[in-house]
């Protein structure tokens, strides 16, 4: 009888824990601006994007969430109006970002209420975060501008600040979906592997759009 009470005692904050965690998958677009693009974004470089997240309900209004997102964003002197229209540059850039942020939904609240009963419910919300992105950036020049790539001082990882808005779609017990917008801050010229060349005292940005998936346990 003891060792019986012993284990619910150590069971039910387990419990607890595990009615808040959920995992998902997230799947979408990537976009960037920088170098290689006109701002704000060139809608015909978008590219897929997909992931998988963690995401802790320490409360109805703050969540905290960690990701994995992959996606490719491209850019084309093409797509330029401007001078550089005929220089005949682009890019590729494969980005694998790892991320925590903190969500805050002003008008989240216990699905489950006072009674236990669960209700379906939507909740908007905005995050805020930090971690890394690792990028694998390949640059496409004529012949004569192969000699200024790649450029020195280019780098592989950058910082990630994401600033994301989303909606959290409470639908079933045991599955949420969501749709979120998120930007990139990186402080890093380098997500198209162009700067010196380019326009070095501007840092590229880039962006995931998508929808998620998720299980709560």
């Amino acid at each position: 009888m003891k060792k019986l009470i012993l284990l619910c005692i150590i069971s039910f904050p387990i419990g607890l824990i595990a009615q808040r965690m959920e995992v998902g998958l997230f799947s979408g677009f990537a976009n960037y601006q920088g170098d290689l693009t006109e701002p704000p974004i060139e809608i015909g470089e978008t590219s897929l994007s997909f992931g998988f997240f963690a995401r802790y309900n320490a409360t109805p209004k703050f969540r905290v969430k960690a990701n994995a997102y992959y996606g490719l964003v491209s850019g084309d002197d093409a797509n330029s109006t401007g001078r550089f229209m005929t220089r005949g540059w682009r890019f590729e850039s494969k980005l694998l970002e790892t991320t925590a942020q903190l969500e805050f939904h002003p008008i989240g609240k216990d699905v489950y209420g006072n009674g236990g009963v669960f209700h379906a419910g939507i909740s908007p919300y905005v995050a805020l975060g930090i971690g890394g992105v690792f990028i694998n950036s390949e640059v496409i020049v004529p012949d004569a501008d192969k000699s200024k790539f790649p450029e020195s001082g280019a780098s592989s990882v950058a910082l990630s600040l994401p600033m994301v808005v989303g909606i959290r779609i409470d639908a079933f017990e045991h599955m949420s979906l969501g749709i979120e917008w998120g930007w990139r801050a990186t402080f890093n010229d380098y997500i198209d592997g162009v700067s010196k060349n380019g326009n070095p005292d501007k840092n590229d940005w880039y962006v995931f759009i998508g929808g998620s998936l998720a299980y709560v346990f």
